[in-house]
């Protein structure tokens, strides 16, 4: 039979599979690739194998190109596979001194098909270091002898945790420690690969508390030096302050980049973005993910993010200039030529832009019922189950699901809504647990247009099937404001006026009919 029967039948197979009415069975994904991908990436090449200390050599090659879905590379030691990974370059670690290593590697793509291997490249790891890597750091090495420098350090404070990210004039491995003291009884953390550039976590730390750390460097040739000593102090926890989420963010594909658009919201003066990528799915929190940008700027260019994925997912977080932090901002971009799949986080399967039109069933959890999905803006609350929701179309909202509501595996929760002047747009955000623990929360920036939209909210298990989908028509209308009737004096003055004329003309005609009444008594009297 021909490839080009073979498609026909596939895509005809493909369009009417909806139709068929199938049997009650678990959730599963369906992956089709039309046509036969028998075209193997290009073979990389190996561009260097550098041993860096005694038990670490660190290998580069160039990039593959492949026809179809690229996936990544094998890299071997000795005809041993030791590695697969997307990128073009690895450390080696755990090595013998002294020892000669041999490196091959190949690359694959999606369909199973391999490139042919690279040549082989070989090096020795180091000896021995003289000086044992034991040895208690100093903060002044004597004088011509090569050591571990900073270049720069960089220290970012949050609530509970703290990123330090540095970079040292040679290839390097540290050794961190903190607490609340100079003793650092906090907790350790230690690095055994040698790598220039650095950045690591501090985690599970108490909101508004004062740290101690210390950063200890290691030359390959085992010479400890003390990089940084310092402190700093973690940001407070506002439990009542909640931080809208970036507006209309939209993800353009151009090429292999992608481009994101957002607006930060003009109430939050001072605020921030970061930007975290993963191609496995939305980042949840700060750094769930390959953090890309964080600043101030209202678009941002990823630059080669679909390189070697199909598709990479973005979240938007707003850093409010106290420390607070907003749910999340979500978008999904797709390489050029693939179809997104129907179900997606934050992906609409509906065909028509009608509201409420062709859409996938609603998924119903046993514990979460409408009546728990929550709205609020200003003094007003809702419910999904309210006949009719209301909300201004110039006030930011927000979205609440307590937690006891929600079953223990969940992954995430991801609100979509309809642009009320164009539904074929929407906007994705993220529910996150709120600073006391007790409710998923989303606060959503005023839209500052009027219509009809559609609220839908999913929420994901950890194998990121939908396991409750829920919808709810919402109308945002303008207030009916009623304003006060102003009265100027010279307003009031003018009534006073009349008054008074016509109070002194009753006064006056009171008066004549009392002198008429007494001189009309003594003249009878005379008679």
């Amino acid at each position: 039979m021909s490839s080009g029967l073979n498609r026909v039948i596939i895509c005809l197979a493909l369009l009417f599979l909806p139709s068929l009415t199938l049997a009650a069975t678990d959730d599963f994904t369906i992956r089709a690739f039309v046509g036969d991908d028998v075209t193997a990436p290009t073979v990389p090449v190996l561009e260097s194998v550098v041993p860096i200390a005694s038990s670490q050599i660190d290998i580069a090659w160039s990039t593959s190109t492949d026809d179809w879905i690229f996936g990544g590379y094998v890299l071997w030691r000795d005809n041993l596979p030791i590695a697969t990974t997307t990128l073009t370059s690895y450390s080696d670690t755990g090595l013998t001194p002294e020892t000669l290593y041999a490196y091959t590697v190949y690359a694959f793509d999606e369909a199973g098909n391999i490139s042919a291997t690279s040549s082989t490249l070989s090096t020795t790891t180091l000896g021995v270091p003289v000086v044992a890597t034991s040895t208690p750091p100093v903060d002044s090495p004597p004088s011509g002898t090569r050591v571990v420098t900073l270049k720069s350090f960089l220290l970012e404070e949050d609530k509970t945790f703290a990123w330090l990210t540095w970079e040292t004039n040679m290839a390097s491995r540290f050794s961190l420690r903190w607490g609340r003291t100079d003793a650092y009884t906090g907790g350790y953390i230690e690095n055994e690969t040698y790598l220039m550039g650095h950045r690591t976590k501090i985690s599970d730390l108490e909101p508004g508390t004062v740290y101690q750390y210390e950063l200890i460097g290691y030359t390959p040739t085992g010479i400890a030096v003390s990089l940084k000593k310092g402190d700093f102090t973690t940001l407070s926890q506002d439990i009542n302050r909640v931080v809208p989420n970036v507006e209309r963010l939209t993800a353009a594909v151009e090429g292999d980049d992608v481009v994101l658009n957002y607006i930060i919201p003009p109430t939050e003066v001072g605020a921030r973005v970061r930007i975290v990528r993963s191609h496995l799915g939305y980042p949840t929190d700060l750094s769930d993910g390959a953090i890309i940008y964080e600043g101030a700027a209202s678009t941002w260019r990823d630059p080669g993010a679909l390189v070697n994925y199909e598709k990479q997912y973005y979240t938007v977080f707003l850093l409010g200039s106290d420390g607070s932090v907003s749910s999340g901002a979500v978008v999904v971009a797709l390489k050029l030529g693939v179809v997104g799949i129907p179900g997606e986080p934050g992906k609409s399967v509906a065909t028509s832009t009608e509201p409420g039109l062709n859409q996938p069933p609603e998924i119903i959890l046993s514990r979460l019922t409408e009546n728990n999905i929550i709205i609020k803006q200003g003094g007003k609350q809702f419910s999904f189950i309210d006949e009719s929701i209301s909300l201004s179309y110039s006030q930011p909202f927000t979205i609440l699901i307590p937690k006891t509501a929600l079953p223990e595996h969940l992954k995430s929760i991801i609100v979509t809504l309809l642009d009320p002047t164009d539904q074929r747009r929407s906007y994705t955000f993220l529910l996150r647990i709120n600073k006391s623990g007790t409710a998923y929360e989303a606060t959503i920036s005023a839209l500052d247009v009027v219509g009809v939209s559609r609220l839908q909210i999913e929420v994901y298990d950890f194998k990121q099937l939908v396991i409750g989908r829920y919808r709810k028509q919402i109308d945002f209308v303008r207030e009916e404001k009623v304003e006060a009737e102003v009265v100027f004096p010279d307003l009031l003055i003018e009534p006073l006026k009349v008054t008074g004329v016509i109070t002194l003309g009753l006064v006056g005609l009171g008066f004549i009919g009392w002198f008429l009444f007494i001189w009309r008594r003594r003249a009878e009297d005379k008679n």
